[in-house]
């Protein structure tokens, strides 16, 4: 037997039917509460016992049934150090610290959505790979005026609660980093605007007047294997274990990373990486991450306030 605690997360005030279809669930499994918390009038944890015999897996996919017939969030971890013994957290950045695609962005300020959104569709259909897509799409932005980021800056809306977890975890003690399949510029703003530690993206090569894009990416891209790399190497620089570490990302583009971090949460993410993540978070606010890390709303405030 292993530990496991279930985290209930809603929109709204969890609903009786919503927890009533968890406890089916757990009797239909014989599995038994051993302890029960509530976090918040929208949280809640369980805490019972998993048989090797029924696997976590098999237990992720019937609980996602009942994530997805009653608008919940069910995310399972063990019960053990780990869950408030994290100490690194590493974010996608596009639809996941900000709201917006930033190369759709600039795709519009160049006029070339419909190309850029062509290439985008080859790529989620497995015609071509992630760092051709990039390519290819960068090759698009030739042209245009290097001054595009700081153009965009005015247009990009933080995540709602992206603010508020990140301050709570830096005075917890957490190292943050945003590992992005975006554009260095962008990410370097959003570290400073979030007080993350560490930022990792794309590099756009400019032209030797400094006055536009070239077209070209310079470096390593940053993809799935590379976000996964990162990860560790940040992991090693600050001598933390990777199992006190976490991922959120919404992308398939995440789910490598999600994989090698100690936990992964896939945030208002398609459904494809909800199946496949270790948990899922459809939630209005980032800061709900903080009840998947057993915080309390109290403890959240008062972390908030001074």
């Amino acid at each position: 037997m292993v530990s496991y605690v279930a985290t209930l997360i809603s929109k709204a005030p969890i609903l009786e039917e919503q927890r009533q279809a968890w406890r089916d669930l757990l009797a239909k499994l014989q599995l038994s509460v051993s302890d029960n918390k509530k976090l918040s009038d929208r949280a809640e944890d369980f805490v019972f016992d998993l048989p090797e015999s029924l696997g976590l897996e098999s237990l992720r996919t019937e609980v996602n049934t009942v994530c997805n017939e009653k608008a919940i969030d069910i995310a399972l971890q063990p019960n053990d150090r780990y869950r408030r013994g994290k100490r690194l957290v590493v974010f996608d950045m596009d639809s996941t610290l900000i709201q917006q695609e930033v190369i759709d962005m600039i795709a519009a300020y160049a006029d070339v959505e419909d190309q850029v959104s062509s290439i985008t569709s080859l790529a989620m259909n497995g015609l071509i790979d992630f760092n051709e897509s990039l390519r290819r799409r960068a090759s698009l932005l030739e042209g245009v005026p290097s001054t595009v980021f700081e153009s965009l800056k005015s247009q990009i809306c933080l995540t709602p609660g992206a603010h508020e977890l990140c301050k709570v975890l830096k005075k917890e003690g957490y190292q943050l980093a945003v590992l992005s399949g975006g554009f260095i510029p962008l990410a370097n703003w959003i570290k400073s605007k979030l007080g993350l530690d560490y930022a990792f993206a794309n590099q756009l090569e400019v032209s030797e007047d400094g006055t536009a894009l070239t077209g070209k990416v310079l470096g390593d891209i940053v993809n799935a294997e590379r976000k996964a790399h990162l990860l560790r190497h940040i992991a090693e620089m600050g001598n933390i274990e990777l199992g006190e570490s976490m991922a959120v990302g919404d992308g398939a583009n995440d789910l490598k990373m999600m994989d090698t971090a100690g936990y992964g949460i896939a945030f208002n993410a398609k459904p494809i990486v909800q199946e496949k993540a270790p948990a899922r978070l459809n939630a209005g606010s980032l800061q709900d991450v903080l009840y998947i890390l057993g915080y309390s709303l109290d403890e959240q405030n008062a972390l908030l306030e001074n």
